[in-house]
């Protein structure tokens, strides 16, 4: 089965990197409780990560019904403070759909190591394609 999600390309800018991702299966667009679970299971920080939401200001409070492009900026940002060398790493990002008709969507995340945020949005697609299945 095709990976329910995939990087389209990278704009490195200055202070962050935006990845386009498209899900192209408007049935596997978004998590379930299942996928919380799981990506909760493998990355526990994931829930208590800030996030600017109508549901609360955790990503607890959507994590069972977002986007896998949300999940993925989160699992990206929880992956780059993990190999941070600094013990005060903060990162910040966004996630908005470009083309939600398409499942087309724009991820954004501040970097101290533009490589090393690549590399990380490269790992939680894989990821989040391993827990979607």
């Amino acid at each position: 089965m095709a990976d329910a999600l995939r990087i389209v390309r990278f704009s490195v800018k200055r202070d962050r990197i935006a990845c386009f991702v498209e899900a192209p299966d408007p049935a596997r667009r978004y998590t379930t409780p299942a996928i919380a679970r799981a990506a909760a299971l493998s990355r526990p920080h994931l829930p208590a990560h800030a996030c600017v939401n109508e549901a609360g200001g955790t990503f607890a409070s959507v994590m069972t019904r977002t986007s896998l492009a949300h999940l993925m900026e989160h699992v990206a940002i929880d992956l780059m403070v993990e190999r941070s060398a600094r013990d005060d790493a903060l990162f910040a990002g966004t996630t908005d759909w470009v083309d939600a008709a398409r499942g087309r969507a724009r991820i954004e995340v501040s970097y101290a190591d533009d490589l090393e945020a690549l590399r990380a949005l490269t790992e939680a697609a894989r990821f989040v394609n391993r827990l979607v299945g």
